[in-house]
């Protein structure tokens, strides 16, 4: 099973997040981009929190056009209630008060003239919480063959 990213961006971005995507699949992780996968006829807000319910974390890319975006910031609160990870990443020149529910929240911060280094640090973090849910998934499947062994060792005393 991979591990799933939303990005949560206004669509005036779109530059950044295809950056981001492309550089994020490099590291193996599945990207999901609401405009990109069409339902017609669909609603979109169903659509977009199934998204974030089946996602593994949720990158916000906070520019100055997505801090004023109601979709992002709607995206933000369904992520903080299914208590998804959330990964800001933040515009130079975004004040504190302009992040909403992520006021006070650490982010990775970039300039827009040369965004490079903020994408590496924000798909490294995403790829080191891959790393952690893949060793919770080894550590489960083992537990489940030792319960498993104790099972038959149980049976097979009666």
């Amino acid at each position: 099973m991979g591990y799933k990213v939303f990005i949560s961006h206004s669509t005036r971005d779109q530059g950044l997040v295809v950056a981001l995507a492309k550089l994020f699949t490099t590291y193996g992780l599945e990207v999901f981009v609401a405009e990109w996968y069409l339902t017609p006829g669909g609603r979109l807000d169903e659509k977009v929190f199934k998204q974030i319910e089946s996602a593994d974390s949720v990158l916000v890319l906070l520019s100055k056009d997505g801090t004023r975006s109601n979709w992002v910031q709607q995206e933000i609160g369904y992520a903080l209630k299914c208590e998804k990870p959330v990964i800001p990443l933040v515009e130079t020149g975004v004040q504190q008060q302009d992040l909403g529910a992520l006021q006070g929240r650490e982010y990775i911060q970039y300039d827009p003239n040369a965004p490079q280094a903020a994408l590496l640090a924000a798909s490294t973090f995403i790829s080191s919480l891959k790393l952690t849910k893949g060793k919770q998934q080894q550590a489960l499947v083992v537990l489940g063959l030792i319960l498993l062994f104790l099972l038959l060792l149980s049976g097979a005393k009666k």
